[in-house]
């Protein structure tokens, strides 16, 4: 008997045939596909727990949102018009947040992307990762898998100038601590050796702030965290994930090159040179590029560029602050129009390739394409069922890939499953109190604004020119 048993739907499997059944099934035995195919190769003996008819729906496997931030959720908006808002996220995520904090945002972080059909989401602790202790990213795994979403998620080595200062609150009161360099090593390993695989959806990854050097720092200190980061990653055997500018790939290459391996995923990747782009293609580390972030408005990713080269390219929401979101079907359909645009080729992003980039491309970068990104049999069960029977998906049926890619919203998933688990039905979340979650970021918000000061909550949440042609930018 199955455990699971999804019929009669438009079975888009995203595997290496690009199979796709008009009229299939999925089922699911012990968390994982024990069965896929048409409906009229169901065997007879087709007996299940539970039976989800998707009769004119689409059945694909869940979505992964390869970058986000910890934390972002509740700062979304602050700032919006600052010059300097890297800086300021990091002044709030290392000075005036608490443990509870990162269990209410993490909550919440993972409730959207559920409700949006990411099954696996990627989560750095805080804008630049904090990395003082363990405490900040056990809240957050514990806020997000309460939801019941496969979270990676990670500290390493954080930007700026050293020391960092950061306060820890308990009971209401900060203390001020030192953090050095060494103590990031041993916190990032710990975290890795103590926190991954808890739970068979925990998995804790290295996650340092950028690869490139920053302000400065000496070549021979940036290059000393990048080689204790891979270290880790490679003795631990967990991905390694980062953001990545211009002349930081080319550093890697040049200092630590068993930092650049194909489950190295560099996030935003902007101005990248030539040399740099045959390094990526070389090494086969990742680009996870966000196409409705202002890094890569500021500075444009060269994402056809490094495609021809040969690289790999993953698409991301870079979720939620200051101005976004985990809707990724949104930032789906913005990666072909602005780098169509680019080209000025309106053939460019072909809407399968772009399904994949959020799927088995994704799990392939992260390392766990063995276990997820792809309907087939012996994979978790990480499934989304999508609503088509509305107007504006269809009619359906006719190249099913390019009506979701072009055509769904994050709110046309009607169901999420994970490892066979139904976390979502009816865009109902099954394994949490989702009033309960919001009325938790709410609190955690406000006490958040009772520690930022009456002053500081003014100058984040005033915004100069909101009407105006321009905004003020505001240092």
């Amino acid at each position: 008997m199955f455990d699971l048993l999804i019929k009669d739907g438009t079975v888009i499997t995203v595997d290496s045939s690009h199979m796709v059944y008009p009229r299939g099934y999925v089922a699911v035995k012990d968390g994982t596909i024990a069965g896929i195919g048409p409906m009229e190769e169901l065997p007879p003996e087709n007996m299940a727990k539970k039976v989800i008819d998707a009769e004119g729906l689409a059945v694909m496997p869940g979505l992964i949102d390869g970058h986000g931030h910890g934390g972002h959720c509740l700062i979304k908006n602050l700032g919006d018009h600052y010059e300097d808002w890297d800086n300021m996220a990091e002044e709030i995520y290392f000075r005036y947040t608490d443990d509870f904090f990162w269990y209410a945002e993490g909550a919440l972080a993972a409730a959207e992307r559920v409700k949006f059909g990411i099954t696996t989401g990627v989560s750095m602790i805080g804008s630049t990762p904090r990395p003082d202790g363990l405490e900040s990213l056990e809240a957050h795994f514990e806020g997000a898998l309460k939801t019941g979403i496969r979270e990676l998620s990670g500290i390493g080595f954080c930007d700026g100038p050293w020391p960092k200062r950061p306060i820890r609150y308990e009971n209401g009161m900060g203390v001020e601590k030192e953090l050095t360099p060494m103590q990031v090593v041993e916190n990032t390993e710990r975290a890795v050796k103590e926190l991954n695989g808890r739970n068979s959806r925990q998995m804790c990854i290295v996650a340092p702030g950028n690869i490139t050097p920053w302000g400065d720092d000496t070549r021979e200190f940036s290059a000393w965290k990048n080689r204790e980061m891979a270290r880790i990653a490679r003795e631990y055997g967990v991905a390694f994930h980062t953001h990545a500018r211009a002349g930081g790939i080319e550093f890697a290459y040049e200092t630590t090159p068993e930092l650049l391996t194909p489950t190295t995923s560099l996030t935003h990747s902007t101005g990248l040179s030539e040399k740099e782009i045959k390094i990526l293609a070389e090494t086969g580390a990742a680009v996870f590029h966000g196409p409705t972030t202002r890094a890569n408005i500021n500075v444009r990713c060269p994402v056809y560029e490094i495609l021809r080269a040969g690289g790999e390219v993953v698409i991301v929401t870079d979720g939620t602050a200051p101005d976004r979101s985990y809707d990724i079907w949104r930032d789906m359909k913005v990666f072909q129009v602005i780098h169509r645009l680019h080209e000025h080729n309106d053939r460019l992003a072909p809407p399968g390739r772009v399904l994949e980039m959020c799927t088995i491309r994704a799990a392939r970068a992260l390392g766990i394409d063995k276990i997820t990104g792809s309907l087939e049999k012996g994979k978790s069960a990480d499934i989304i069922i999508i609503d088509t029977m509305q107007p504006h998906l269809q009619p359906f049926g006719v190249l099913p890939e390019a009506r979701l890619v072009y055509h769904a919203q994050g709110g046309d998933v009607m169901t999420s499953i994970i490892e066979g688990q139904v976390v979502m039905e009816n865009r109902r979340l099954l394994l949490c109190d989702e009033k309960k979650i919001i009325s938790d970021a709410r609190k955690a918000q406000s006490e958040l604004f009772e520690r930022l000061g009456e002053e500081r909550v003014r100058k984040y949440t005033s915004y100069p020119g909101l009407y105006e042609l321009e905004a003020e930018t505001v240092r």
